[in-house]
Parts: C-alpha cells; structure tokens; sequence
C-alpha cells in the first residue's frame, strides 16, 4: 500500500476531518455527549495553524484516498516535549499495518523539529489505543488534570529515531 501523508485541505476536505474527529471522540468516551462544544471552532483553529510551522495537520492517502488524520505540535507545557492530539484512521483501514507508519511519521517530524519526546492525552476505556500506544512504546506519564478520565502518555524520540528502529 502506498502512503503519503499530506497537509489537510480545508477546502475539499473538511467533512472528512469533522468526521475523523466525532469517531475519535466516540472512540474515546463512548458517547456522544460534548462533542458539538469540543469542536466548536475546529476549521478556523485548524486554518490559523496551518500556518504556523510548529503545527502539524495532515491526512493519510492510501493507493490515492484518504484513511486517516494526524494532529500533532512540536511543543507542549513540557521542555523539548511534542503534543499529539491526533492520531486517527477510518475503522476499515484499522489493523491493516499503517500504524507502524504512521508512528514513524510523527516521531521523524517531531524529532527533525527539535523535541526529545512526544506525549500524548488518552482515553482510560479506549483499549484498542491503550494497546496500540503501549505497543509502540508509549509509557505512562502521569494523569491528565485536565481530564478525569485521560492519562498523559510519553514516548522518548532519540531512541527511536537515531537508529533505534
């Protein structure tokens, strides 16, 4: 399969993003329930910092579709430390092997952006993530205040992106 990650075009692609964004928010929390007020806002957020280069907004192509989206920054409350706030592909191309690539996206992207780690924010009932983050080397971190029911996971980049896989 060929993949090709892309910056988002609002333009063309904007249902597909809103989409994306109300599975994950299902996935997660298994309900509905305070996604209209999550997403309030979400195309102009994702339109102003498209233009900002510590932003990173892009859609998975597969064989010339898309099958996915990555959110993610290369800075966070913590030093040296890049934020993933999304990582998300449509249920059909689950399981499929694009994790491994994806994962290797995001670390090169951050790593070549100058952080030392990434973390990220994720669901305590959200198993099939919980699994995935844990496989790639996602390690607890701490939980998140923010949210009661999210804990900050944390992976180290050098490792992983100086010959480490």
């Amino acid at each position: 399969m060929q993949v090709e990650f892309k910056d988002i075009n609002l333009e063309r692609d904007f249902e597909l993003c809103l989409e994306a964004r109300r599975d994950a928010y299902f996935c997660s929390f298994d309900t509905h329930d305070g996604f209209a007020e999550f997403i309030s806002g979400y195309r102009e957020r994702i339109q102003e910092r498209q233009e900002q280069t510590e932003w990173f907004y892009r859609h998975i192509w597969a064989d010339g579709k898309i099958v996915g989206q990555l959110e993610f920054r290369s800075f966070s409350d913590d030093p040296e430390t890049g934020y993933v706030q999304l990582i998300y592909l449509f249920p059909e191309y689950r399981g499929t092997g694009l994790a491994e690539e994806l994962q290797a996206h995001i670390r090169q992207q951050l790593h070549s952006a100058g952080c030392k780690w990434v973390m990220l924010s994720v669901s305590r009932t959200n198993l099939r993530a919980l699994n995935h983050y844990r496989r790639f080397g996602w390690v607890f971190l701490r939980p998140n205040p923010k949210h009661e029911e999210t804990d900050f996971y944390r992976l180290e980049l050098d490792t992983l992106c100086d010959g480490g896989q």
